[in-house]
């Protein structure tokens, strides 16, 4: 017997003892189930154990489930009896109340197929031989994952996060592993109290569970009050999703943190937040995306997959700032946007936009009019595009660096009057930010730099010397680079910039979390709403009602 199962089974052993003391009365016989002539208790408990142990499609843990069974000595629980009525009918009230309470549609929990199955037992549709034990089974193992199910749902979210955004989910999603399920199994008896304990208590679900009521009992026809109000169905469906993101659970929680960033996508914002406290506001740009409506590849099974110049969405730690940061232009960038553009100007595109080529096989500079683009493969392009530092650079002058597999940071831009637009879905993916330098001043202080250093980074990022130990640091620059000019070989002198990248290693990382919320609380409590710029409540909702997918 291995380590897991010896587990489980002294836990189920000492969880059935000890709750021999709050075991639930069990009803006599419904008087509806005397029709069944056929019924022998010993019997039905024979055909459980029977289909226990060769079965192993089990919503959840098969293992575990099996194991509640052997210790019940295979006698069942919702259909002791016959049927356990106010018990099921207390479950059944719970799965019902969980879309008005919670959201979380009744499709689910197969509410449908529950009620048919009860209503045919209670009705004597249900021959009375070969059919009766297979049917009451069905409606016990139906109960018992369901309770599981709901269980799960309110701790851990009902839906995997990783389906919902597909290749562009990063965060370590926590599941419900077999210590949650036993603690479950054994609360069987109290589900009504232990059901109560799961759900999230933040004051952001309890908000948006009044924000549902009040949407749920709000008249379908309202009229445009309006013209700028989204609609109530999306209103609705926005609650709905949002309560759902923040049952998930990750193993990074802002909690855990006195401070970080945070980036909510739909609401193109950034925040950053020390001790609970909002230190400031940024407006973003993030990656672009493309409606789906009539594009027949973004579908697939029922949901919308992510576009792939989207920003992936991730928990991480800033660990690392650049000053005048070089870009390294990505290969698709210079297949789908440089490639045409220097087959007809080669060089007027390397002048306009400060860059520089590198040959791809050996990592050599490469003069651009020793290039003939019209003869360069589209497909295979044997050179790499740089964008040299300076305000002109597409990432501006500063680039906040976090680990991911994405190659996606948060940077400044040289187009600030994007900033200005609504709609901010613009980037090739990384998180381009209105007012960088007051991130990085935040990160300066928080890091403890002192002002000395503070200043040299000013410097650094094009400001002037406000002090005398500011004026050696330029002078000592410029000997720095003179000496670094002098020794460059006459070829790469060719190549030379005078301005170039520093990078700043930060002596305390900041947590980073790039999120999605469509409907959140703002710092006075009210509810707000955003456009679902990625296309994601839908498949929060489609997954919620074809759980088997």
């Amino acid at each position: 017997m291995n380590r897991l199962r010896l587990i489980i089974v002294l836990y189920l052993a000492l969880s059935l003892l000890t709750g021999c003391h709050r075991k639930a009365q069990v009803q006599p016989k419904p008087h509806w189930f005397k029709h069944y002539h056929h019924f022998k208790e010993k019997e039905y408990v024979q055909y459980i154990e029977s289909q226990i142990n060769v079965e192993n499609d089990t919503l959840l843990m098969p293992t575990l489930v099996r194991d509640f069974y052997r210790y019940r000595h295979f006698h069942p629980l919702w259909t002791q009896k016959g049927l356990q009525e106010a018990m099921t009918d207390s479950l059944m009230a719970h799965l019902t109340d969980a879309y008005p309470t919670h959201g979380i549609p009744g499709e689910y929990f197969h509410l449908d197929s529950i009620q048919q199955s009860i209503k045919q037992l209670m009705e004597h549709e249900v021959p009375d031989n070969e059919a009766l034990y297979p049917h009451l089974y069905r409606i016990e193992r139906l109960l018992t994952d369901q309770y599981l199910r709901y269980a799960c749902a309110l701790e851990y979210g009902a839906v995997n996060p990783k389906r919902v955004h597909g290749n562009k989910w990063y965060y370590e999603t926590l599941s419900p592993d077999s210590a949650f399920l036993l603690t479950t199994l054994d609360n069987i008896q109290r589900f009504s109290d232990y059901l109560s304990e799961l759900y999230p208590q933040s004051p952001e679900y309890k908000a948006l569970q009044q924000e549902w009521t009040r949407l749920l009992n709000e008249p379908d026809s309202t009229g445009v009050v309006d013209s700028t109000a989204l609609p109530l169905q999306y209103r609705r469906d926005a609650v709905v999703a949002n309560l759902e993101r923040l049952r998930w659970r990750t193993s990074h929680c802002k909690s855990d943190d006195t401070l970080y960033i945070s980036v909510n996508i739909p609401d193109y914002t950034l925040k950053v937040v020390q001790k609970d406290s909002v230190m400031m506001r940024n407006r973003i740009c993030c990656g672009k995306t493309q409606n789906p409506e009539n594009v027949p590849a973004r579908h697939k099974g029922g949901l919308i997959i992510p576009y792939k110049a989207e920003t992936p969405l991730m928990y991480s730690k800033i660990r690392t700032l650049v000053l005048n940061p070089e870009w390294n232009i990505p290969y698709d960038i210079i297949k789908d946007e440089y490639y045409h553009k220097l087959v007809k100007s080669n060089t007027a595109v390397v002048n306009r936009e400060h860059l520089y080529i590198r040959d791809a096989r050996n990592g050599q500079y490469v003069i651009p009019d020793s290039i003939n683009w019209s003869k360069v493969p589209r497909s295979n392009i044997p050179y790499r595009l740089y964008q040299t530092s300076g305000r002109y650079n597409a990432l501006g002058l500063y680039k906040f660096v976090f680990a991911n597999s994405e190659s996606v940071y948060l940077h400044d831009t040289n187009n600030k009057g994007a900033f200005k637009r609504q709609k901010r879905a613009l980037s090739h993916g990384c998180v381009r930010v209105q007012h960088p330098d007051s991130v990085a001043e935040w990160i300066y202080t928080v890091n403890r730099f002192d002002t000395i250093y503070t200043e040299q980074l000013h410097i650094l990022s094009g400001a002037e010397p406000t002090t005398e130990k500011g004026e050696e640091f330029v002078e000592k620059l410029h000997e720095k680079d003179s000496l670094y000019y002098e020794k460059l070989s006459e070829w790469d002198k060719q190549f030379y910039r005078e301005l170039r990248p520093t990078s700043v290693a930060l002596r305390k990382p900041i947590p980073l979390f790039i999120e999605y919320y469509t409907c959140f609380l703002d710092d006075d409590g009210t509810v707000q709403y955003r456009d679902d710029v990625y296309y994601k409540d839908g498949n929060i909702l489609y997954l919620m009602r074809n759980p088997d997918l």
